[in-house]
């Protein structure tokens, strides 16, 4: 990607000016929404409505036509009829406005016709301005306050992770999704039927792009899966790449046919081609988040595992699970188990790994100082602390009782737990995750919900991922340390 195209694309996503074009008269209609949703996200530009009809909304003065507007425009978000998006483009590039999203449908995806229209506007495209689109929802980026919709309620803190989305609806729920992870992005793209801007050339500028440390792509469909490839080969060496492939089944592929007029492809072929790209292949929005969770907090994954917990199901559970991706879970020394012993003298105690407490909640002096032998005595790269909620939420003090011992409220537990354990990273240089289950599926656990939130910022505010399942964290460890593999491979 040459300078010029990267520079216009850096000013789509922190525009001076944005032209918004097409239903501004009627509450609801897509181009009010998108200009309500840039006022309340506090985008800084200036706001250019522009309809035919004039009048004013929201306070503004709607503008016939981009001709009338004095100030920059970088951006145009378009919404009219699809048989009047070639005549908008034309006007923005008689502008000089850099870029244009097109929100509207009826292109490639619709038949031969809309292909026709799409090759219209492709056609304009090559003559310098740029499209993301058509059938799109557009860009997203918390640094220049440029989203789409819903828009309003997304995280307004950037982080270092890029979007490269087919599917409009999927990237508008995995930012919801990423808030409670505490994954950030720096921008996300939704490209649609890609007829300028697709996936191919988004992530050629998201490989350069100096806010961006790992991006992840939602696609159906590639129309040049080797030049795709070559791409994401040079990438990998610099950045983790995750790839999470549509339509790799006859029933998904012919969804995404109508969806994105894309074509999908053989499930087992993309992944064995991801992987000698050095791309981590993943599948659903779990398995991506869980992906993007571990990479976004740990900075030095790997495959020696030591798991803790409450119960011996846990542990056994888990290093199954750990067994069957490839990571290890390696018998503790006998010097660390004579020490867990001293501190844990109680019989059936599992001191090898995993470590088996027993009990959900021990007492934090206890937790901590077993927590503290296996970071510093085992040439391990991750503790997997697994701890559960509701015992201790539910009534501590009962539960305490049951024990012989005191215990605090569950937030009070937790931030002693967060502190001793962020002293532990910082001392040992290794990393930890944290997992919290049960935390209760009936109407009068909505506090212990709420009681999760709050802990689940403890640590992630300490440089920890949390997790809700010891499952779906080893998978996000499996998935980080082959990204990293491949970044120390290139």
């Amino acid at each position: 990607m040459d300078a010029e195209e990267r520079e216009q694309i850096d000013r789509m996503c922190q525009p001076r000016g944005l032209a918004i074009f097409g239903g501004m008269g009627r509450l609801g209609a897509f181009g009010h929404a998108i200009m309500c949703s840039h006022t309340l996200y506090g985008y800084p530009g200036t706001i250019y409505p522009i309809s035919h009809r004039g009048d004013e909304v929201l306070g503004q003065k709607i503008y016939r036509s981009l001709k009338e507007v004095a100030g920059p425009v970088d951006l145009a978000s378009i919404s009219v009829p699809a048989l009047m998006v070639p005549g908008v483009l034309r006007e923005c590039l008689e502008k000089g406005v850099a870029g244009a999203t097109i929100h509207t449908s009826g292109f490639a995806e619709s038949g031969r016709e809309g292909q026709a229209l799409q090759d219209e506007i492709a056609d304009i495209a090559d003559q310098g301005l740029k499209i993301i689109g058509p059938n799109c929802f557009g860009i997203h980026c918390p640094k220049g306050r440029t989203t789409f919709l819903p828009g309003f309620d997304y995280p307004v803190k950037p982080g270092g992770v890029g979007r490269v989305f087919q599917s409009g609806g999927m990237a508008n729920d995995l930012i919801h999704e990423a808030t409670a992870t505490g994954v950030r992005f720096s921008k996300v793209f939704s490209f649609g039927n890609g007829c300028d801007l697709d996936a191919i050339r988004l992530m050629e500028y998201l490989a350069d792009d100096p806010d961006t440390e790992i991006i992840a792509a939602y696609l159906e469909g590639i129309h040049d899966g080797r030049r795709f490839l070559e791409v994401v080969k040079s990438i990998t060496p610099h950045k983790p790449v995750l790839v999470w492939k549509g339509g790799l089944t006859p029933f998904g592929g012919r969804a995404t046919l109508s969806h994105t007029a894309s074509l999908g492809g053989e499930s087992k072929i993309w992944k064995a081609a991801l992987n000698q790209v050095g791309a981590v292949a993943v599948e659903g929005a779990e398995g991506l988040m869980d992906t993007l969770t571990a990479l976004s907090f740990l900075k030095k994954p790997g495959q020696s595992t030591a798991i803790m917990g409450g119960g011996g199901a846990i542990g056994v559970h888990s290093a199954d699970i750990a067994f069957q991706l490839g990571l290890e879970v390696p018998a503790f020394s006998p010097d660390t188990q004579v020490r867990l012993k001293e501190i844990l003298p109680t019989d059936g105690a599992g001191l090898a790994n995993p470590l088996d407490m027993l009990t959900p909640a021990l007492p934090i002096d206890q937790v901590i100082q077993l927590a503290e032998t296996v970071m510093n005595q085992e040439p391990i790269d991750v503790l997997l602390a697994i701890s559960l909620l509701h015992a201790i939420d539910i009534n501590p003090k009962a539960f305490g009782n049951l024990l012989g011992v005191e215990l605090p409220g569950a937030k009070t537990y937790f931030e002693v737990l967060a502190e001793a354990f962020q002293r532990m990273k910082e001392v040992s240089g290794k990393e930890i995750m944290v997992v919290i289950e049960n935390r209760g599926h009936r109407v009068e656990d909505l506090e212990t919900e709420n009681v999760f939130r709050q802990i689940r910022l403890l640590f992630q505010d300490a440089g920890m991922p949390v997790f809700a399942t010891g499952e779906r964290a080893l998978f996000g460890l499996r998935n980080a340390d082959a990204a990293h593999r491949h970044l120390k491979r290139g």
